[in-house]
C-alpha cells in the first residue's frame, strides 16, 4: 500500500486545505484519500470542514462559488478548469417509511463539528478515510486494512448502510470490479437480505452505477457474485435462463452463464462492447433445438438476441445510440465466424463505419477466445484486414466516381438526391458490388432510382 503526504496534492488543493485549517479544521476525504493509497491518481479531490458555509463562501470568494444545495452545506469552485468540491461536516438525518430510510426533503443533513460523524456517514471504510498535513490520515474505520486485505467492508451496520441508499449493493459491486477487491462475508450476507430495496431506485441510476461496474478490470468475479446474490437477475431478469444452461455443442466447454461473462471480460473497456458481451448469446435458451445426435444449435439467436437487448436496454434507458450499435453489434456477431471475403468485408465497413466494425472484431475474438473449439481461423488477422478495407476507402471518395452530378441531373436528380445516390454508388463499388465505370454504375443508377 502506498503511503500519503502533502506532496500527493497540488498547489492549489494545499491552498484550499491551508487556507480551512487557518480558519478552522479541514479535509481532504473520500475517494482521493483512497486511489493515492492504493497508487492511482484521484478523479476528484473533496474536503470536508466544520466552518460554516457563509464563512466558506466569503474565503472563497474570489473562484465565484457555487451553492450546489446550502440545506446540504456544500460548495463548488472551479480552479483552473478543475472542481472541488468543500462540505461541512455534517450527519444524514433519515426516517423510516414502510421498512425503507428516506431523507426528509425539509431537513435533509444536520451540521456537526465532529469529523468522526461526517466519516460515519460514508458507505464504504475505504471511502471513509480524511487527511490533513497535521494529523495525518484520518481512519477510523479500518479503511487502510481493507485496502491493504483488498475487501469491501461498509461503515458500521451493513444492513443499515444498504436500507439508508440501496444503490450501495451496486457500489460495492462496482468498487469490486474497478479496484479488484472481493466482498467481505458481512457485505455479501447483507446485499443477500437487502437486495430487494434495488427495486426502489428510479432505473437511472442502476443503469449508471451498472455501467460504471461492467468496465472494471474484475467484471467477470463482480458477474458471477452479482449471480450468487441474486442481485443481476434484479437488474436484467433475463439473465435467470442463462444460469447452468448447458451448451451442449462441441465449440462449447462452459454454460451459458460462464461464456457470457468470459467474453465480456475479454473484449476491451469500451460501454458498447461490455453490453454487446453481456447480452450477445441471451436468446439462446429461447430458441435452442436438438438434432438427431443430441447437439444443441441456435439458429437466428443473434437476431432475436439483438432484438431483447434493444428492449432490455431501453428499458435500462441507455442512450438510443448505444442501444443501436449494442443492437447491430449482436445481430452481426455470426458473421466473421463464416468465409468473408474482400467483398463482404468492405461491405461490412460500408455499413457499419469503422468504429463499429472494430467492435465486431473485438467481439469475435473475445467470443473465439471463450470457446472449446477455433471458430476463426488464427490466420485471419481481422484487424489487418480492416487496416486495409479503411485503406481501399481513402483513397476513393464521392469525387472519384465515374458519373458526377452533372450525370445525375441529366437523368432528372435535383437537390440532396444527388448526394445520397453518389454515396450509395461509393459503397457498391467499395463493396465490390458494383465497378467504377460510367456506363455500369448508371445502369444501376436507372434500374434502382428510376421509376418505370
Amino acid at each position: 500500500m502506498n503511503k500519503i503526504s502533502i506532496n500527493n496534492f497540488s498547489e492549489v488543493e494545499i491552498e484550499i486545505l491551508n487556507k480551512l485549517n487557518k480558519y478552522g479544521k479541514g479535509y481532504i476525504v473520500g475517494g482521493a484519500i483512497r486511489d493515492i493509497l492504493l497508487g492511482l491518481k484521484p478523479k476528484d479531490v473533496d474536503f470536508t470542514t466544520n466552518l460554516p458555509y457563509e464563512t466558506l463562501k466569503d474565503l472563497f470568494n474570489k473562484y465565484n462559488p457555487k451553492e450546489t444545495g446550502k440545506s446540504f452545506g456544500v460548495l463548488r469552485i472551479r480552479v483552473n478548469d478543475i472542481d472541488y468540491e468543500i462540505a461541512k461536516f455534517r450527519e444524514d438525518n433519515y426516517e423510516e417509511k414502510d421498512g425503507i430510510k428516506i431523507i426528509p426533503e425539509e431537513k435533509k443533513v444536520s451540521f456537526v463539528d465532529d469529523i468522526k460523524n461526517d466519516l460515519a456517514r460514508r458507505d464504504f471504510t475505504i471511502n471513509a478515510m480524511a487527511y490533513n498535513e497535521t494529523e495525518g490520515i484520518v481512519d477510523l474505520f479500518n479503511g487502510q486494512k481493507d485496502i491493504e486485505n483488498k475487501v469491501i467492508n461498509f461503515v458500521g451496520n451493513a444492513e443499515e448502510r444498504i436500507i439508508e441508499d440501496p444503490l450501495r449493493v451496486l457500489r460495492a459491486f462496482r468498487f469490486m470490479s474497478r479496484l479488484n477487491f472481493s466482498l467481505s462475508e458481512n457485505t455479501i450476507e447483507a446485499i443477500k437480505k437487502q437486495k430487494y430495496l434495488l427495486k426502489n431506485i428510479p432505473e437511472e441510476r442502476i443503469t449508471m452505477e451498472f455501467s460504471k461496474l461492467l468496465l472494471g478490470e474484475n467484471i467477470k468475479n463482480a458477474l458471477t457474485l452479482m449471480k450468487d446474490t441474486g442481485v443481476l437477475e434484479l437488474i436484467i431478469p433475463e439473465f435467470k435462463a442463462t444460469y447452468d444452461f448447458e451448451q451442449y455443442n462441441p465449440h462449447h466447454n462452459l454454460d451459458l452463464f460462464n461464456h457470457i461473462i468470459s467474453v465480456v471480460s475479454k473484449v476491451p473497456a469500451d460501454l458498447e462492447l461490455k453490453y454487446s458481451a453481456l447480452l450477445h448469446d441471451i436468446a439462446k435458451p429461447i430458441v435452442q433445438t436438438f438434432d438427431e445426435k443430441g447437439i444443441a444449435h441456435y439458429k437466428t439467436h443473434e437476431i432475436v438476441g439483438a432484438d431483447m437487448a434493444r428492449d432490455i436496454l431501453t428499458r435500462l434507458k441507455l442512450p438510443v445510440k448505444l442501444i443501436d450499435t449494442v443492437a447491430e453489434i449482436i445481430k452481426k456477431h455470426m458473421i466473421l465466424y463464416r468465409d468473408v471475403t474482400d467483398k463482404k468485408f468492405n461491405k461490412l465497413l460500408s455499413e457499419m463505419g469503422y468504429d463499429n466494425l472494430w467492435r465486431l472484431i473485438e467481439h469475435c475474438n473475445a467470443d473465439n477466445g471463450s470457446k472449446n473449439n477455433e471458430v476463426v481461423s488464427t490466420e485471419n488477422d481481422l484487424h489487418e484486414r480492416l487496416k486495409r478495407a479503411v485503406e481501399k476507402q481513402m483513397q476513393v471518395t464521392v469525387n472519384d466516381l465515374a458519373i458526377n452530378g452533372k450525370d445525375l441531373i441529366e437523368l432528372g436528380f435535383t437537390g440532396t438526391e444527388i448526394g445520397q445516390i453518389k454515396r450509395d454508388l461509393l459503397d457498391k463499388y467499395l463493396s465490390e458490388e458494383i465497378k467504377n465505370k460510367k456506363e455500369e454504375m448508371l445502369e444501376y443508377v436507372k434500374e434502382k432510382y428510376i421509376k418505370k
